[in-house]
Formats: structure tokens, C-alpha cells, sequence
């Protein structure tokens, strides 16, 4: 199957719309965490104070970043639903649990995307963000879940390459 090659006119709406998003998001929430979630709509200006923050950088097609940012406790319920754990987790545990759902939704989003562009995409690990590490303009797609009482933020900039002039060799 042909697909089409992202060039620098097309728009992020072509390529991924906020319930595509969503729906990846509630995907491996529910498969892997076995957690639903509901849109609580665009999130907040000026970021709410949430302690988990992850991002991760991705290059390919598109180059971007995603970062998802929830309370402490979301962390524990990940745990407790993906471990079927029941005993208090040590932090640790919590962060690991939240930087493994954060890999998964992005491996799971990029698939989503080579269904608009071609190409391979290179993930880098889920880092620990903070706002002021952002990309400096606003996020193309952004949304706030709230998942049992918790609420999650998740935001997502992409960048579609300019082409690059084809490199001719002298015969």
C-alpha cells in the first residue's frame, strides 16, 4: 500500500486528529492498565501542578514530542492494575509504572501515525520533563483525561520535516 511521504505543507490535521489521540490513549490504558478515562476537554493554561511528567522526543517522518503529565496516585493505580499488586508501591515503582505506560502510548501513537506517513520513526526513552522544557510554541494537539479521579494531561507537538533537495553526483 502506498503512503503518502509527510512534506512540509501538509497540515498535523491530515496526519492525526484529537480523538485518534484519545483513542490511542484509552487503548493502552485499558489494555494494559485495565483503566478508562474520559475527555475532560482541552487542558488548562498554564500547566496544573501535576508531579509526574514525562516526554518523549521522536524523530522519522515527523519529528516531535510528547509529554504526559498526572498526579503521583496515577502512578500507583498503573501498578497496582498492571502488577495486580495490592501492597503499597515504593516510588520507584510508581515512576516505573508511569514511564512504561508513557513508552507504550507512544509506540502505540506512532503506529498509529505510519498509517498517514511513511517512514520509520526513531523513539528516544521517556525522559523527566518540566514545562519550561517544552518546545517553545503551543502543541498541536493537547488534552486533559481524567482517569478514576486523576487528572491527566497530555500534549503532543509535531514537526513535519521540510524535504531535502535530492543530491545529484557528477557522472
Amino acid at each position: 500500500m502506498n503512503q503518502p511521504v509527510p512534506n512540509a505543507n501538509q497540515s498535523t490535521a491530515e496526519i492525526l486528529n484529537d480523538q485518534e489521540l484519545l483513542d490511542v490513549f484509552r487503548g493502552v490504558l485499558e489494555k494494559w492498565a485495565f483503566l478508562s478515562c474520559s475527555d475532560m476537554g482541552p487542558v488548562v493554561e498554564g500547566p496544573a501542578p501535576l508531579p509526574l511528567e514525562r516526554a518523549v522526543r521522536f524523530s522519522g517522518p515527523l519529528n516531535g514530542s510528547l509529554v504526559v503529565r498526572a498526579p503521583e496516585a496515577f502512578g500507583l493505580y498503573l501498578w497496582e492494575n498492571a502488577s495486580g499488586g495490592t501492597e503499597a508501591a515504593q516510588a520507584g515503582v510508581r515512576t516505573d509504572a508511569f514511564n512504561e505506560f508513557v513508552n507504550l502510548f507512544c509506540g502505540h501513537l506512532l503506529t498509529s501515525l505510519r498509517r498517514s506517513v511513511q517512514g520509520a520513526f526513531n523513539p528516544y526513552l521517556p525522559q523527566i520533563s518540566s514545562p519550561e522544557q517544552w518546545p517553545p510554541h503551543q502543541p498541536q494537539f493537547s488534552m486533559a483525561l481524567l482517569v478514576e479521579d486523576m487528572p491527566v494531561e497530555v500534549r503532543l507537538w509535531i514537526i513535519v520535516p521540510s524535504p531535502q533537495p535530492p543530491i545529484y553526483r557528477g557522472l
